[in-house]
């Protein structure tokens, strides 16, 4: 767990659900990192790593009441925070980005914490079910999320072929 992904969540006021949620996304990215074959493309480990710590950051109490979609705020934080690296992984991890040509991932970064993001919820779950559980929680957005999910699929099924394991064995390479 990263130190500096601690102090963001004391400062921004992190609830506990939040936390939970962030934590696991931040230790499925660091198991995506660990696991990634020799010879696959090079990465910011370290940034894509507290990318993923913090991809929520715009969920913040703090920024309750701003119109604007927890993604964009994300970015919108961690721009002010300096944290330039880390803007477009949390900008572009909402599920029903990979439909808008303008925030769908595209560098190798991004696609790991979008991937994470979409197998972590409270603990590391399979991806359809964490997209119909995001459906049922945010309804504004729940044809948009159903419309991701082959999306997500082809996504994750990328970023998996440069990993030395298969997605049914995330869980346990997450600590």
């Amino acid at each position: 767990m990263s130190t500096k992904a601690e102090a963001f969540y004391r400062r921004y006021s992190y609830p506990d659900w939040l936390e939970t949620h962030s934590r696991v996304v931040g230790a499925i990215a660091e198991a995506l990192v660990a696991g990634r074959r020799r010879g696959a493309p090079p990465i910011d480990v370290d940034s894509v790593v507290l990318a993923a710590y913090l991809h929520d950051i715009g969920r913040s109490p703090l920024l309750a009441g701003d119109a604007r979609d927890h993604n964009i705020l994300s970015g919108i934080v961690l721009a002010a925070e300096g944290l330039g690296a880390c803007i477009e992984p949390a900008r572009r991890h909402a599920i029903y980005t990979v439909l808008d040509p303008n925030l769908a991932p595209r560098t190798q970064e991004e696609k790991i914490v979008y991937a994470a993001d979409r197998r972590g919820g409270q603990v590391v779950e399979p991806l359809e079910d964490r997209a119909h559980d995001t459906a049922r929680r945010n309804p504004k957005y729940a044809a948009e999320i159903v419309r991701a999910i082959p999306h997500a699929k082809a996504i994750e099924r990328e970023v998996f072929a440069d990993v030395s394991f298969a997605p049914d064995d995330l869980a346990e390479k997450v600590r």
